[in-house]
Order: structure tokens, then sequence, then C-alpha cells
């Protein structure tokens, strides 16, 4: 898949090139003038995402999953634009990656999607689309929510975490978010830019993983097998008798929130315009011919 995403960014950004030496062209036809203020981007991107969370290990940043992102931002001052994002992202977890941990023996896997929107500021000012700089740094913050849907495998079955109620406990499967993120942007041609770009999600939840009371619930208060075993894993390891029945109070840290990192390569596509406000444009009007007007020269006497 890898390869299908770089060889399409290739062809992309050579059929471009020859499309933007006829865009060239036609500046002598006023098609700068028509085109000037191209202020709707459409982005997609791919990438990778990283959990932090009760079953990851502390520092380890090897965790790497997939997650994919299409979006469109409106930049509505030089260096102001908003914007809004859907994307999908895997998450995974376990125990055995971290040997303080290895004998709680939980781990899960969730595929999410969030939806989110975000104030872009950008360093350099983008007055003009097609005058922009080659690399333009920026930063950006916001909110969303995550639909989340954690689940692992037992006896080579997979299994939805939040309906078994593992810690005895009910949480909902959707979770604000605030994503905040920076990067860089590279101009290919007139239409197009490429962006490294990285992202911190702050959740307020500690269920994506489906671990965090620090309880765990007696063993006969499950009615489903299922439950019971993946609540409790330690046996599997041999562990007698297990957490559960030693009555521990390790399963998790609701202490901490999780939280997921994503790190994407975008290609940006200068798509429209679509025209300021009344306000805006009076706003700009005043602080235009305040620029050109001259205090009047005083009289000498």
């Amino acid at each position: 898949m890898i390869r299908i995403i770089v060889a399409g960014f290739i062809f992309i950004f050579f059929a471009q090139s020859v499309s933007g030496q006829s865009y060239l062209k036609r500046r002598s036809r006023g098609f700068y003038a028509s085109t000037a203020s191209r202020n709707v981007i459409l982005t997609f991107g791919t990438g990778t995402s990283h959990y932090f969370g009760d079953l990851a290990r502390d520092g380890d940043f090897n965790n790497i999953k997939a997650n994919v992102n299409i979006g469109a931002r409106y930049r509505f001052y030089d260096r102001l634009a908003v914007s809004a994002d859907l994307s999908w992202f895997r998450l995974t977890g376990d125990d055995a990656t971290d040997p303080g941990k290895a004998p709680r023996n939980l781990s899960f896997r969730s595929d999410n999607f969030e939806f989110s929107a975000a104030l872009h500021i950008n360093l350099f000012p983008e007055s003009r689309f097609y005058l922009r700089r080659f690399a333009n740094p920026y930063a950006y913050g916001g909110v969303g929510v995550v639909n989340f849907y954690p689940s692992a495998e037992l006896n080579g079955e997979r299994h939805q975490l939040r309906p078994l109620h593992t810690e005895a406990i009910s949480y909902s499967n959707f979770a604000i978010s605030f994503p905040v993120g920076g990067g860089v942007k590279f101009r290919i041609n007139p239409y197009f830019n490429i962006a490294l770009d990285g992202s911190y999600h702050f959740l307020l939840t500690d269920y994506v993983d489906d671990v965090s009371s620090g309880i765990y619930p007696s063993p006969g208060s499950f009615s489903d097998p299922v439950a019971k075993n993946l609540s409790d894993r330690s046996g599997e390891l041999g562990a007698n008798p297990t957490f559960a029945e030693e009555g521990r109070m390790v399963r998790g840290n609701p202490d901490n929130k999780d939280g997921f990192m994503i790190f994407n390569l975008k290609l940006e596509y200068y798509f429209t315009e679509i025209k300021p406000s009344y306000y805006h444009r009076r706003i700009k009007s005043y602080k235009k011919n305040r620029k050109r007007v001259k205090p009047p020269r005083r009289r000498r006497m």
C-alpha cells in the first residue's frame, strides 16, 4: 500500500508540474487576477499513529500503526485558517512489550475515527496563493470527537471489549479530543503543497484500551466466561491464584487519560475561492486606505 501511495504522489507531482507551466502561460490573459485568492485547500494524508496509555511502555515509539486523513482548510486571513478533518487510525497496546507489565498480560486493538476542527497559524503570510513561499512552518490547535472500538483476541477469535464490561463499568465509545500540532508545508507548484505534519491528541477518556480502573472485578461477578477470561488474563501465564483472585488493584491507572500521536505526509491542493464576508472586506478596505492616506502638511506661517 505504501508503494501505491508513493507512486500516486509522484504521478501527481509530475502531472501538476506540466499543468503549472500552462498556468504560468495564462498569466498574460489575466488568469492570476481571477484566481489570486484561492483560499480553500483540500488535503489528503497518510502516515503513522502511536498509542499512549495503560498498555503502552513509557517512551516507546515502536508501536507504529497506520492512519489516513482527508480534510479541508479555509484561509480567512494572511496567516490564519480554519480546518475540518476526518481521520481513520489504528491503535494497539500489549503488556508483553513492557517487562514490568507483562505478568498482567492484557492487550487491545482499536480501529478509530476522529472528526476535528482546528485553527491554523502560518509563520509567513499567504495573501496570494501562487506567490506563497517555498516552505512555510505552521502550528494549530483544536477540538474533535473520537469514536473508538477496543477489542482483544482470545483463542483465535477477536472480541469487542466494551460490551463485555471487563471492569464492570459502562463507558461511551465516543470521547472529546484536543489535537495540538504543527509542521512544514513545501510548495511543489502553484496548485500543490507537500506537508510534513505531526500532532498529539489529548483525550477525555481512559478507555480507548478498555483499561482504566485499578480494581479487578471479582471473577464470580461475570456470567459470560469470555468477559471473565478477558478481564483477568494473568492465569494464561501461569499465575495461581490469578490477579483477580488475589484482589490486586493493579489493572489500570485511572489518573492518566489515554492519548495518541499522528505523523502524516500530506498532499494539499488549492481548490477554489470563497469570497470574504462584507464585514471582512470592510476591514481590509479600511486598513488599505489608511495606509494610503497621508496626513496634510502644515502651512508655514
